[in-house]
């Protein structure tokens, strides 16, 4: 499907793996150039390399920390530079637990670090990117948050804060930036399979003594995931791009759950 998005711009957080890599996918293969953001440069340039050979689009990695406000201010100049205006923004960086000891014993740096790299981080790239929003009626931003923003998920209580607060503050951005006619809306992934993610289910098989497979099917009943199975990354990215596009013109200040059904909670009777 031709979404309408050939020769817009993008920028995306977190772009060098996982959802922000898919998502960039999805936009080069609608046309739209990018500009990918990642600290490690490496990784970033090799997902760069593999999206021009794929597509033909033009791709411009920056490598930028989110949590250095003089990189980002420099990362939106420098985009300023190559593409003039920006139509789509995607907030995706985020990181991993750091720990699994329970958080509420972490120190305040610890806890800080992780709103920094999230909730804050996200802040300093809408400010420095706004200015270069187009105001036609195209422009669109998406949050990518998480599930551990709106459940009570295993012990990702700094996860719970950063997602929650991305989630409430999509819908203040939305009020904020209506003057402007920039959308904004958030993404709530679930349980997707992702690099780390995969790494993850393989360690636990092992530890469990079962197949990946036993083992995704064992957690996805325990957790209450109704479609039986984890997502994958081309399943979210297909809902940012299409939150991109001017086919959901009228969806603003929303949260869409791309969680296999997990939000619905069931309760089974004993």
């Amino acid at each position: 499907m031709d979404l309408g998005l050939r020769g817009r711009t993008a920028v995306i957080t977190g772009g060098s793996t996982g959802i922000g890599k898919a998502a960039a996918l999805g936009f080069a293969a609608e046309g739209v150039n990018l500009v990918l953001l990642s600290r490690t440069k490496e990784t970033l340039e090799a997902a760069a390399d593999e999206i021009r050979a794929a597509h033909n689009v033009e791709v411009f990695a920056i490598p930028t920390d989110i949590t250095d406000s003089e990189a980002v201010n420099k990362a939106a100049a420098m985009t300023a530079e190559r593409f003039g205006a920006v139509h789509i923004l995607v907030n995706n960086a985020g990181h991993r637990m750091r720990r699994l000891d329970r958080q509420i014993f972490w120190d305040d740096d610890d806890w800080l670090a992780d709103i920094n790299g999230k909730t804050v981080g996200m802040l300093r790239v809408l400010r420095a990117f706004l200015p270069q929003m187009v105001t036609d009626g195209t422009g669109s931003i998406i949050n990518v948050g998480g599930i551990a923003g709106t459940s009570i998920y295993e012990n990702a209580l700094t996860h719970g804060l950063n997602n929650s607060a991305m989630h409430h503050i999509t819908g203040y951005m939305a009020y904020d930036f209506a003057a402007e006619n920039i959308r904004v809306n958030a993404v709530i992934p679930g349980l997707i399979a992702t690099e780390w993610r995969q790494d993850w289910a393989d360690m636990m098989a092992e530890k469990l003594n079962v197949s990946r497979d036993e083992f995704l099917a064992q957690y996805c009943a325990q957790q209450g995931i109704i479609a039986g199975r984890w997502g994958q990354m081309k399943e979210v990215a297909d809902t940012i791009v299409f939150l991109a596009s001017d086919r959901a013109s009228y969806i603003n200040g929303t949260r869409i759950a791309v969680d296999g059904g997990f939000g619905v909670n069931p309760r089974v009777s004993a």
